[in-house]
């Protein structure tokens, strides 16, 4: 018997499903919808523990009196919360209810969902191509935290925020995205980088082959009146934060930063599952990127996208919560596109991101935060399994 195609068979009956099904004039939201409920399907939020977290308790406080929160010995992570400003500002917006803050939270990550996938398909022109895309990246961790974070971390609000910053084109828009950016956590002041790599690919890739290969253009790029807004958020936030700090937290200090969370056992016990389950497929994605930059002599374009991951992973180790500071990261996985929309037929690039999706889909969503705090997100029949064996007592599940 002669070998059949029978996975490129399958693989083309699902191009061509996808074909017939995205035609709509609103394919694009239809998309957006159906992967967000996809979404939450396989990984329903943990709905039982998240709204006693002890942050909503202390982001309350802070909504009283920013400049002075009482209570701070109470918990650990509240040392942490004192400049992450944008969930109580948020908190008081919506009249000082939690649940105001999820649903906005929810909302917004549809829309950060709808943005990603709409600037893939402005890149690529391909629907097969983006409906792919969006299936797996409404299943990696920093989509599906705008569903699953119930305990009040906000990093949603920051990954949205980043996102403004690398659609907008006024620099104004992009200045305020980056304060918001920066306000939600710390971390957004690194992925300001990340997002600085993306206005110079951006102006790069309007430019020819031998113009991008320029140290001058590369100098220019650096130039942009995009990227001087983002400098200039820079420069105006780290001096008010360092006011701020002098002048109402002077004896403050961080304790859950640094060398002792890298080398600490309990802190190595779950590193390996955080490093897959930031991004799963798309490191695929990443590493393609990097090894097409390579192959087509864009020496120093490799080595900046290098560079910028080995900042993301070396800032990631730093802190407990690893899956939350890769989150950040996720401007990469937009540069990436971009990169391989460029360079690699469209083909190829269609069969890289359906790989990705399937791994995306199929990986379950495990995060581990701190030392002791694993959040397992469920697929929905399984949740509801759980659910029944808790009340009928069988034990299954304890």
């Amino acid at each position: 018997m002669e070998p059949q195609p029978i996975l490129t068979n399958q693989y083309a009956g699902i191009t061509l499903f996808v074909q017939k099904h995205t035609q709509s004039k609103y394919w694009l939201w239809q998309l957006t919808g159906i992967c967000t409920l996809l979404s939450w399907f396989l990984a329903v939020p943990p709905y039982t523990v998240g709204l006693t977290s002890d942050a909503w308790a202390f982001v309350q406080i802070q909504a009283a009196d920013l400049l002075h929160p009482h209570h701070l010995e109470v918990y650990i992570r509240r040392e942490n919360m004192i400049m992450r400003w944008m969930l109580p500002f948020v908190y008081t917006l919506t009249g000082r209810s939690v649940i105001g803050v999820l649903v906005l939270q929810a909302v917004l990550g549809f829309i950060f969902l709808y943005l990603s996938s709409r600037e893939v398909f402005r890149v690529t022109q391909d629907k097969v191509l983006t409906t792919f895309f969006a299936l797996a990246f409404a299943n990696i961790f920093v989509f599906s935290w705008f569903l699953i974070d119930l305990a009040g971390y906000g990093d949603s609000f920051g990954y949205f925020f980043l996102l403004m910053a690398m659609l907008f084109r006024n620099p104004v828009l992009i200045f305020i995205s980056m304060q918001g950016a920066f306000f939600t956590d710390e971390r957004g002041v690194i992925a300001s980088a990340y997002v600085v790599l993306w206005w110079v690919v951006q102006y790069l890739f309007k430019k020819t082959a031998s113009e991008r290969s320029s140290l001058v253009t590369i100098f220019q790029s650096a130039f942009t009146p995009q990227v001087l807004a983002i400098l200039a958020a820079m420069a105006a936030y780290v001096p008010f934060r360092s006011f701020i700090m002098n002048n109402y937290f002077p004896d403050h200090a961080y304790t859950t930063i640094g060398t002792p969370v890298l080398f600490a056992d309990l802190h190595r016990w779950g590193l390996g599952n955080s490093l897959w389950t930031s991004f799963e497929g798309m490191w695929l994605l990443m590493g393609a990127a990097v090894l097409v930059l390579y192959k087509t002599r864009n020496y120093w374009y490799a080595a900046a996208c290098a560079f910028g991951f080995l900042i993301l992973l070396v800032t990631g180790l730093l802190v407990h919560d690893v899956d939350r500071a890769f989150g950040y990261g996720f401007p990469f996985i937009l540069i990436a596109n971009r990169v391989l929309s460029y360079y690699v037929p469209r083909h190829e690039h269609r069969k890289l991101m359906f790989i990705i999706a399937l791994i995306c889909l199929i990986s379950p969503m495990c995060y581990t935060l701190g030392y002791n705090k694993i959040i397992w997100a469920e697929p929905l029949p399984m949740k509801a399994l759980m659910m029944l064996d808790r009340q009928m007592g069988w034990g299954w599940f304890d």
